[in-house]
């Protein structure tokens, strides 16, 4: 996802080189199984840039008229001027180049001291849609969704859209504009179009994988239940991946309805709220069977009730440092590496989309509690998280947000790790 991110953004930036420089834009693909966070990601780059958001849902139009605008008839004009002369007196002037009108301008006039002189020459045009945007100086972001499932007639009206983003002499984007095809892959597991090499070569086209950590930071941001992230942190591959006959669980997208229906489930505990639980997941997923397993197991290991990452970074240390001990240690005093790495993941992903946020803690109190972290295993206590864990999660922390962390690097014992 960050890689993508990374992506359209320099897409965007470089498009508005290309136009300075008279040359058309260049669209971008991005080809992903349902539910990975195509569009949203899209949207969030949007909100970012502060850029107008246009999304077209290619699979829910029938006619080309709705994409490209109906047909109509226009008129050739040349445009008389009334001007004023030296002596006081007005003439009459006609301006040097015609324009191309529709009845309703034609009737409407062109304002004080001008009016229309038809040339005799008509031709049909298109309306410009009300979808599309006006001109914004930050520029516009159009997607057109799920391309491959349009029927073909509304693919071939894309194509000079693709291309050129005009539609013939009758109406084009506003400047500024990028557009951006979302896609599912063309593998016999979608019920797809597929594209020629007219087609396909009229953009860039880029795969985009599913990625847990990209996933769980989105997660923090939209405030899913926290148990629902761990329970992905705990049970992605099984939940997301094909088995060998190529049939799989859930995706993302399902998985966070399921999450947002039983978010508001207090005690998951209670052997009434696990059934109801089950009955939700029966709407939401195929295989409830191998579904409810995993939840089972989940529950029973007590995964759901681990301490939040929220509240590793701004709780009280004592408490925190306590809580830590008890979850990350078996009544035998083994060490859990399962569990030391979810919470691992989770903190990271939590800070993550914290300075990405516009309510920001201070980074001094990020850097405060990983050297806490540090602290504990050597003044001699008992170790929260490995070698590889520190590393991970200070390596990740800085170098997705340089600027904001790049004090963290100046602290010996974090320096340290990552030497």
């Amino acid at each position: 996802m960050s890689q993508v991110k990374s992506l359209i953004n320099y897409t965007i930036d470089n498009n508005l080189k290309l136009a300075e420089a008279g040359k058309t834009p260049i669209a971008v693909g991005i080809e992903a199984a349902a539910g990975i966070g195509k569009t949203s990601i899209l949207e969030q780059i949007a909100q970012e840039r502060n850029m107008n958001f246009v999304k077209i849902s290619l699979h829910e139009m029938e006619e080309a008229g709705d994409l490209i605008g109906y047909p109509m008839t226009e008129y050739e004009c040349q445009i008389l001027q009334r001007q004023k002369v030296e002596n006081g007196e007005f003439k009459v002037v006609v301006l040097p180049k015609t324009v191309w009108i529709n009845a309703k301008q034609l009737e409407e006039g062109p304002g004080v001291n001008m009016k229309f002189k038809q040339t005799g020459k008509t031709r049909m045009s298109y309306a410009k849609p009300a979808w599309v945007p006006e001109y914004n100086e930050n520029g516009t972001l159009v997607v057109l969704d799920d391309y491959v499932r349009a029927n073909p007639q509304l693919l071939q009206a894309c194509m000079e859209l693709i291309l050129t983003q005009r539609y013939g002499p009758s109406w084009r984007f506003p400047d500024k504009t990028t557009i951006c095809l979302t896609n599912n892959p063309d593998d016999g597991t979608n019920n797809v179009n597929s594209l020629d090499e007219a087609q396909r070569t009229r953009f860039m086209n880029f795969e985009l994988t599913y990625d847990l950590n990209s996933w769980m930071t989105w997660a923090e941001k939209n405030n899913i239940d926290g148990r629902c992230i761990n329970f992905v942190a705990s049970y992605s591959d099984e939940l997301f991946n094909a088995d060998d006959e190529g049939n799989r669980i859930c995706n993302p997208r399902s998985f966070v309805m399921f999450a947002n229906m039983i978010s508001g489930i207090k005690d998951w505990d209670d052997a009434d709220s696990l059934s109801f639980i089950n009955t939700i997941a029966r709407g939401c997923f195929k295989d409830n069977g191998r579904f409810s397993q995993m939840f089972t197991n989940f529950l029973r290991n007590k995964m759901h009730l681990l301490i939040q990452p929220k509240k590793m970074l701004l709780g009280d240390w004592s408490e925190v440092k306590n809580t830590l001990d008890q979850v990350l240690y078996d009544s035998t005093g083994q060490y859990r590496p399962d569990i030391a790495s979810l919470l691992e993941r989770r903190f990271v992903s939590y800070v993550d989309a914290w300075l990405d946020s516009p309510d920001k803690t201070p980074i001094e109190k990020v850097k405060k509690r990983i050297i806490d972290f540090l602290d504990v295993d050597q003044n001699g206590g008992r170790r929260f998280f490995t070698k590889d864990q520190f590393y991970h999660m200070i390596k990740t922390i800085t170098s997705e947000h340089k600027r904001q962390t790049g004090q963290l690097l100046y602290e010996p014992k974090i320096a340290k790790i990552i030497s």
